[in-house]
């Protein structure tokens, strides 16, 4: 019998890595064979939590990478690499542009 902790690994299994109840059922017992401290709950939460994937067909921790100096990153835009946060541009005087509708100036 399955319970509510199993459900919830093998739906989220089957949702995001299209993993068959059968085959995620394995993968579980896999992993908690691996690590014995562990239980089905902890398997949800880690899933929830983006920290585990599936690789080879077993359960793998997702490796976090150390976090980047912020000076250096970098983002890609129409094949021209510019800083993560935008350099303020002076504004234009385009406050002092009239607007017309209808005749009417704004």
């Amino acid at each position: 019998m399955i319970n509510q902790h199993q459900q919830n690994v093998l739906t989220i299994l089957l949702m995001r890595f299209s993993v068959r109840p059968s085959e995620g059922i394995k993968m579980g017992e896999q992993w908690l064979n691996e690590h014995p401290q562990s239980n089905w709950a902890t398997i949800v939460r880690l899933l929830k939590n983006n920290e585990l994937t599936i690789v080879e067909r077993s359960l793998k921790f997702i490796s976090k990478p150390s976090k980047p100096n912020k000076s250096k990153i970098l983002r890609k835009y129409r094949g021209v690499e510019m800083p993560a946060k935008p350099t303020p541009t002076i504004k234009e005087q385009s406050s002092e542009k009239k607007r017309r509708y209808r005749g009417v100036e704004y």
